[in-house]
């Protein structure tokens, strides 16, 4: 008896196989009811009213191929006329596709919600944070061997290859053009500003700021510090050249009081974008984060005698592989890459050993809110906080160089 129920089970299901098979063919091509051979097929040989059956049919299949692979029919969308597809959307998002309710409960109520049914596609479900950034953890991706206390020749940073091999880490998810990297161009872009005299009480020039404001560092004689600590040793070190500093000191990712950086950078961003608005002096913008790497990697160097954590200037440039992302555009993306190789050739210049390889990856990450905007890794979780705040005198010295129109390359 058993035998035979487990047979006609398999039987059943194997029917069943068979019938989504046929269905889910019939969603994917562009046949529709009453319009290819197969319903041509059914009307002949089924004695049914097929006009019946149409109507019954036409707003599941189609409605649910606009559901489940909407690509295919966006175009001639019906709308919601069926009592099967909320059904279908409902069993979908619930068991299928998570993510996609996560999201809808997530953002319901808040004004970012009438863009999950837009054609474009959320920015934090494309930089909510850098934990797939594995090629850091393994390669510090030091500049010890290229950093030769000199400045580099116009020939040498126009080379493509050169460039690409001694002063970059390309993220495996992304792709640069040589038109992107344009070394002659990029080192020659004039970045520097008007620079206030000391004490003016001119406004802000430069914003600080930290996407990841809960990151922390190794515990040294039983205590830690965070990057905030760091922020506020650049601010104090910036204003020791005249340079008027504001310094954001949110935490933007916690919710609650946990750990939650699904959408840090929107946070960050939306923050960031506001003040650039009441505040059009800010002409520098800088997200210090922490980086993550293995435990058999410490991030350090000797700067005047101290150890001074190495730094990573980090661009983000709104390019996969598959080409450029248009639903995450950075307008100062030529910009950016000019600023982050520019203070790469003064610290080579003057801190050979201070930075590791300039990282790219596809996302943007709030870069495009300014021209001289960068993202920078300040050690690792094996620094001590002394050691982050150590780097923040070398990092503020090549900062002002740069603003103040210092060039390091040669003709």
């Amino acid at each position: 008896m058993g035998q035979s129920f487990g047979r006609r089970g398999r039987l059943v299901e194997i029917a069943l196989v068979f019938v989504f098979v046929i269905l889910w063919l019939t969603l994917v091509t562009d046949s529709r009811p009453g319009q290819g051979s197969l319903w041509a097929s059914v009307r002949e040989k089924v004695p049914l009213r097929m006009e019946i059956v149409q109507d019954a049919c036409v707003n599941f299949f189609v409605e649910a191929r606009n559901e489940m692979t909407p690509i295919l029919s966006y175009e001639d969308y019906l709308g919601e006329n069926s009592f099967f597809v909320p059904m279908l959307r409902y069993a979908l998002q619930r068991e299928m596709f998570p993510l996609q309710q996560y999201s809808v409960d997530y953002w319901e109520g808040s004004d970012r919600f009438s863009s999950l049914y837009s054609d474009r596609v959320p920015e934090y479900f494309m930089e909510a944070d850098d934990a797939s950034v594995e090629s850091k953890k393994k390669d510090p991706g030091t500049m010890e061997t290229t950093g030769k206390g000199e400045s580099y020749t116009i020939k040498e940073l126009s080379d493509y290859d050169f460039l690409l091999k001694h002063f970059y880490i390309v993220d495996g998810t992304t792709t640069m053009t040589k038109e992107d990297l344009d070394g002659e161009k990029l080192v020659q872009k004039d970045l520097s500003v008007s620079l206030p005299e000391e004490d003016s009480g001119e406004e802000p020039l430069v914003l600080i700021y930290h996407t990841h404001g809960s990151e922390t560092y190794r515990k040294d004689k039983g205590k830690t510090g965070s990057v905030l600590d760091v922020g506020k040793a650049l601010k104090k070190e910036l204003e020791s050249y005249g340079i008027p500093v504001a310094h954001d000191t949110t935490i933007y990712d916690q919710v609650n009081g946990e750990l939650d950086r699904n959408a840090a950078y929107d946070y960050a961003g939306d923050s960031v974008e506001a003040f650039l608005e009441k505040n059009p002096s800010v002409k520098v913008v800088l997200d210090l984060h922490r980086d993550s790497v293995e435990d058999s990697i410490h991030l350090v160097t000797d700067v005047n005698g101290k150890d001074t954590a190495q730094i990573m200037f980090f661009n983000g440039v709104s390019r996969l592989k598959s080409g450029p992302l248009s639903y995450l555009p950075n307008p100062n993306k030529s910009g950016n890459l000019a600023f982050s190789l520019q203070m790469q050739l003064l610290a080579a210049k003057y801190y050979p050993d201070f930075t590791r390889k300039i990282y790219i990856k596809g996302y943007r990450y709030n870069l495009h809110l300014a021209e001289r905007a960068v993202l920078i890794e300040v050690g690792a979780q094996n620094n001590t906080v002394s050691e982050a705040k150590n780097a923040m005198k070398p990092l503020a010295e090549i900062l002002y160089r740069l603003l103040s129109g210092e060039k390091a390359y040669k003709e």
